[in-house]
């Protein structure tokens, strides 16, 4: 296998510091279709789409031909086994069945322990005193998680040449459609048995699932119940103020939900920070794997590394993504343009409008939102992405932040922009509005507009926006799962009954018959039927898109934050919303989706970041709407925007003395990972200091000062006391 190691176990220079070991790893093979093995008996499962239909079939065919021989080869290079299996259901689809062999996978299991070793990532390998003994280096297969074997048999189908993998990506290949590993039935049945009966997850539920789906998917969960418990203090202050009647528009309100915004984030943090401790993620950001897609001008010897790598300009990244924010601004004026075309026709028909088929159009907007918004947003998403692409984003962490951004300021607009031209100018300058009405001989029946039609709008997202939200997400994939198989079934037999395709008509039934196909060494084998028939049904599912959730809960949080005061249940509502969710979108993985790759994360990313910016932007709504709709704020009046800049000002600067406090505080308090990061880096520097200059490593600052102290007095001339008492005598004689 190609590809070598940072640093080898076995060099002559290294070898005192690593102790050589046996391992029986290399010599064990695992049976393709061992039943009594908990992981799907295939690591992944390739999609090779190819076109068959043209006026150069030849050509074609040719091509075709050439980019699967390169996709092998590529396998071939790195060790893996491989088995190709005709999709008979669609003409020009193969699907290369990705097994990693245990003596491969060993060996690549070595590779990442050096090098986590040298990122300081798996802290926990110095926890205990028997690891003192313990190679870190000398790692049994058999002892990693699923999620740890599929994202090493990934990191070997994805990363470059240079990195020792395939480099094989659908960003990179042609004919490459998808890569994705396949779900554990048993694992997903247990999983939403036992979530159907609890209130709360604990942390034993959040490792079942890092070690089923990785660090990225269980950091998500544990945010989401995080988040969900920490929602139970406004709720409760929320249900006070709506039960016995008190103005939720009150300054100590809304600096309790300032307060409360800056301590959740501060304490996720700390709360973060554990989880990449215990989970031994801690600093596995610093590992930047480098994108296929990243070509570069030339190639260049790293400077650390001393390996080849593509190389770019700074100053050509640099435009490129300068050119990239007017396209993004254009798409984010658009969506602001559709958003705002929706809500003035509601406002109009909701407010003004008293003509015919008014029950009836009563709901235009309503629909218009639910069909053209998020359609709107799925366009705005793939535009982002072509740009995202096009900026030549050398790691896929930056890759990741600057979509995330981009993802955020569709989502922000869509969510937020209403509300806003609402608070700020509809209610103060509505009534504006009536004397252009009549001169257009359009009748209505408008009221005075007041604080209520903001409210009236929040709770529409919070509650009918969130209950289409969850159909959207939820039931419509659960009818498409019903219908579609009927339609395609009505439709195999329409074609057979006119006695056309009759190969199609064989594919149809190509699930219910053991299917042979050619292992990597040509040997003929069988599948069985009920793992193609797994295989063909997650090939027809969409990849799971983490970006989708946690958008929606950063919005929500925004809810919670900036606008809780307009409408104090809203961190209740959110509550309830997010303990269906947390079920949900556990279902949804295991049914709905194919299997997320178990990517590893320390972390939310650059969500954290955005839920700040939002925290900030409450103290800016929560003041202005504190002032403007305050009882004694007359709202027309020449002084009021001045006055409310100056409570916006006043609120601000109270966030940033509030936020700086409590940061202070919790700083000074240390928490269980700051411990065991010191404990651990402490027992690291220990151990490797008696390996390389032997002896106790563990002596004490104490003992070594006593030792010299005793060497010392050995080598001094000895004084007893008589002869000491004498030399003072001897002293005041001479006096």
């Amino acid at each position: 296998m190609e590809g070598q190691h940072p640093i080898k176990p076995g060099s002559k220079e290294f070898a005192h510091l690593f102790p050589t070991g046996t391992s029986s790893d290399t010599e064990e093979t695992v049976p393709t279709g061992s039943p009594s093995s908990t992981r799907p008996p295939i690591d992944y499962v390739i999609v090779f789409k190819f076109p068959t239909k043209g006026k150069e079939r030849e050509k074609l065919q040719s091509e075709a031909q050439n980019q699967f021989d390169i996709l092998i080869t590529k396998l071939n290079r790195v060790g893996l086994s491989y088995q190709v299996q005709t999709d008979r259901r669609t003409q020009g689809t193969l699907l290369v069945l990705v097994t990693c062999p245990i003596f491969v996978l060993s060996e690549e299991l070595k590779r990442e322990r050096i090098r986590d070793f040298l990122l300081g990532i798996r802290a926990s390998e110095f926890d205990n005193d028997e690891d003192e003994k313990k190679d870190i280096f000398i790692s049994n297969v058999h002892e990693l998680t699923e999620a740890e074997r599929l994202r090493i048999v990934y990191e070997m189908l994805t990363e470059t040449e240079a990195e020792g993998g395939a480099n094989i990506s659908p960003e990179v290949d042609p004919y490459v459609d998808s890569i994705f590993p396949l779900h554990n039935d048993q694992f997903n049945k247990e999983w939403i048995r036992t979530w159907s009966k609890k209130s709360l997850i604990n942390d034993q539920d959040l490792n079942k699932i890092r070690n089923q789906f990785g660090e990225k998917i269980a950091f998500y969960f544990a945010f989401l119940q995080n988040y969900l418990i920490w929602l139970a203090a406004p709720s409760s202050i929320g249900f006070f103020i709506t039960l016995f009647g008190l103005k939720s528009l009150s300054i100590w309100y809304s600096i309790t939900m300032l307060i409360w915004s800056v301590v959740f984030i501060e304490m996720w943090k700390r709360r973060e920070q554990t989880l990449a401790l215990q989970w031994d993620v801690r600093h596995c950001s610093k590992h930047e794997k480098q994108r296929l897609e990243f070509k570069g001008d030339r190639m260049i010897r790293d400077e650390v590394t001393g390996e080849e790598v593509p190389y770019c300009p700074a100053w050509k990244i640099f435009a490129r993504r300068a050119m990239s924010f007017p396209g993004v601004a254009v798409g984010a004026l658009f969506l602001s343009v559709i958003v705002g075309c929706v809500f003035v026709l509601q406002l109009f028909l909701h407010e003004y409008y008293t003509g015919p088929f008014r029950q009836v159009l009563h709901y235009a907007p309503t629909i218009g939102y639910v069909l053209l918004i998020p359609t709107m947003s799925g366009i705005y998403s793939s535009w982002v992405k072509l740009l995202n692409n096009w900026e030549m984003h050398k790691t896929e962490s930056s890759w990741e932040y600057h979509y995330t951004q981009k993802i955020f300021i569709a989502n922000f607009l869509v969510a937020y922009l209403s509300l806003f031209f609402i608070g700020w100018v509809y209610i103060p300058f509505g009534d504006h509005v009536l004397p252009y009405l009549t001169e257009l001989n359009i009748s209505h029946s408008h009221t005075k507009v007041d604080f209520n039609r903001l409210r009236g709008q929040l709770i529409y997202f919070i509650v009918t926006g969130q209950v289409i939200g969850f159909a959207t997400e939820m039931l419509l994939p659960y009818a498409m799962n019903l219908l579609l198989p009927k339609v395609k079934k009505m439709a195999h037999k329409k074609k057979k009954s006119k006695g056309k395709n009759s190969e199609s008509s064989s594919s149809s039934s190509s699930e219910e018959e053991v299917t042979q196909e050619e292992n990597k060494n040509g040997i003929e084998c069988r599948l069985d039927p009920k793992l193609l028939k797994k295989i063909y049904r997650q090939v027809d599912l969409p990849e799971y898109n983490i970006y989708t959730d946690y958008v929606e809960m950063v919005i929500q949080f925004g809810y919670v934050s900036m606008f809780s005061t307009v409408w104090p249940l809203t961190a209740f509502c959110c509550m309830i919303n997010n303990w269906i969710e947390l079920r949900g979108d556990a279902v949804k993985i295991c049914k709905y989706t194919r299997r997320p790759i178990p990517y590893r994360a320390e972390g939310v990313g650059p969500w954290i970041g955005n839920m700040e910016t939002l925290v900030w932007l409450s103290s800016i709504t929560m003041a202005s709407f504190a002032y403007l709709f305050h009882p004694s704020t007359n709202i027309h009046s020449p002084y009021t925007p001045i006055f409310t800049i100056l409570a916006i000002l006043l609120s601000e600067h109270l966030y940033l003395f509030i936020r700086s406090v409590i940061r202070s505080s919790l700083n000074a308090l240390p928490s269980w990972s700051d411990i065991m990061i010191r404990k651990s880096e402490l027992r690291m520097k220990k151990v490797w200091l008696q390996r390389l200059v032997g002896g106790d490593a563990t002596t004490t600052s104490g003992q070594i000062k006593k030792r010299a102290l005793d060497a010392a007095n050995s080598d001094s001339p000895s004084i007893t006391v008589y002869d000491t008492s004498q030399i003072i005598r001897n002293a005041f004689k001479k006096e």
